[in-house]
């Protein structure tokens, strides 16, 4: 049975993911009940004992105190979890990755759970996952083919939260955005929100279809501005000019800014590419196509390219040639690999022909990347030893303490490339080493 608090609404979350739990544990913290749906029943069985299946401080905490308090758990998918929930957050991965094309059989099958039982009150369903502009209407039309769907009241309400960071965004929101087809369907959400969050945070609330387009624009404005300086010091790179002082000398306009204005291997994630695809979809019920994202993509592509031969250009030749990869997830200070730039690098470096050892301190346990079938190396010095060269994969605080005089006892040859900026120049200059 699903908790039952009188003068509060039984609260559904669909997916015990970044956005799912982050959502469900800080409406559990502000004394909701809340019962996550998650299928796999690995998880669900550390999360009832408050063990988080990924990397986040401050989730992690938040978690072990509102299991305690019963206030909030996990159960796997069932349709009575459906039927007794007044307001379901739908916070599932939306996307194949394989074809870019929306799951559209695991929102069949909610939408049968949901519409097929006759309430005593108004189901009220907020679409959390980032859907194809358009795709809140098609999940409208398979609530409506069942035997109550038409009572539902469906609001879309996208996420803008930042990996390692999901609960802090949860918790402290730069804005909230409200998509329905009638102001009264979100009735129920605001009143969760008004109690929730300050008055401060501002709400904008609009029809369904350009909800879905803010949450996809937001994302490629972001993917662009990254692109952008991305593009900047790659010229800077080829031409040797100083790569801080033109980032500084740009994002001190206030019209511009410095953040998320730093340069790397391009930007990676589960979020970003993502919706640079989905906003061009063919699923897309317009026809018209945003530049932008594609052009973010395309110089995203064309910067590991770059790398890469840079590489050959050094090493000559790059076969054979063992490169060690310090970094696999696709930010600092988290553990997801989904869309690491670093892997794509591996990937990229290994099909040149070169021997690539790639190593990830934040997955001590993992034997491999599964994009590439990529293997990790466990041992720092095991991943340096014999290697011609080194490159920062992803910014990780702890690397920043790499010894320059220790890496050029183990490694082949001396060259490093750090796009992040993490590594002191002067430092590993002084060591011998070629730096890029």
């Amino acid at each position: 049975m699903i908790p039952n608090m009188s003068s509060k609404p039984n609260i559904l979350v669909v997916g015990a993911g970044y956005v799912g739990l982050a959502t469900a544990v800080h409406l559990a913290a502000k004394r909701f009940p809340v019962t996550v749906v998650e299928k796999n029943r690995i998880i669900v069985d550390g999360l009832n004992k408050g063990q988080l299946h990924f990397r986040e401080n401050d989730l992690a905490r938040a978690l072990r105190e509102t299991v305690r308090s019963s206030r909030l758990r996990t159960i796997l998918p069932s349709k009575i979890a459906y039927e007794k929930a007044d307001l379901i957050f739908i916070a599932i991965d939306s996307v194949n990755r394989g074809d870019w094309k929306m799951r559209l059989g695991a929102f069949e099958r909610m939408a049968n759970w949901i519409g097929g039982c006759n309430r005593r009150t108004v189901a009220t369903v907020v679409l959390k996952s980032t859907n194809v502009v358009g795709f809140a209407d098609q999940f409208r039309q398979l609530l409506e083919s069942t035997p109550h769907g038409e009572k539902v009241r469906l609001v879309v309400n996208p996420e803008f939260l930042r990996e390692g960071c999901a609960y802090q965004d949860t918790v402290r929101p730069w804005r909230i955005i409200l998509g329905s087809k009638e102001k009264r369907d979100a009735t129920r959400l605001l009143k969760i929100y008004n109690k929730v969050y300050s008055q401060s945070i501002p709400i904008v609330h609009t029809d369904i279809r350009s909800a879905e387009l803010i949450k996809l624009a937001s994302n490629v404005y972001l993917a662009h501005r990254l692109a952008f300086i991305h593009e900047i010091t790659d010229f800077a790179r080829i031409e040797q000019l100083d790569l801080s002082s033109i980032q500084r000398g740009i994002g001190l306009d206030e019209r511009i800014g410095l953040d998320y204005f730093t340069p790397g291997l391009g930007f990676g994630g589960s979020c970003l590419p993502k919706d640079c695809r989905l906003i061009n979809s063919a699923e897309s019920e317009t026809n018209f196509t945003f530049e932008t994202a594609q052009t973010a993509m395309n110089i995203n592509d064309r910067l590991l390219e770059h790398l890469v031969e840079n590489l050959k250009n050094r090493l000559r030749p790059l076969k054979r040639k063992k490169i060690a990869i310090l970094g696999a997830a696709f930010k600092p200070e988290v553990d997801d690999t989904r869309g690491s730039r670093a892997v794509k690098l591996a990937i990229r470096l290994r099909r040149s022909g070169a021997r690539v050892s790639l190593y990830e301190p934040l997955l001590p346990n993992a034997e491999k990347v599964f994009e590439g079938n990529m293997p990790l190396v466990h041992d720092l010095d095991e991943a340096l030893r014999g290697a011609s060269a080194l490159v920062i994969g992803t910014a990780h605080k702890q690397f920043r303490r790499l010894k320059p005089v220790h890496c050029a006892s183990l490694m082949k040859k001396r060259l490093v490339v750090d796009y992040f900026g993490i590594l002191n120049r002067r430092s590993w200059e002084k060591a011998g080493f070629e730096f890029v």
